[in-house]
């Protein structure tokens, strides 16, 4: 598996947003979750 780095800009707000919907404490870990998250999610298409 090839691993790729990535980087955004986003609203202070709405990473603390996330960090709280995935239980994450790290900007980095919600951010994986909910990428996998969406990834996996079968109402998404």
């Amino acid at each position: 598996m090839k691993i790729v780095h990535v980087q955004s800009v986003l609203p202070e707000k709405d990473i603390i947003a996330l960090k709280i919907k995935t239980g994450e404490s790290s900007t980095k870990e919600a951010i994986s979750k909910a990428v996998y998250h969406y990834l996996d999610c079968q109402f998404v298409e």
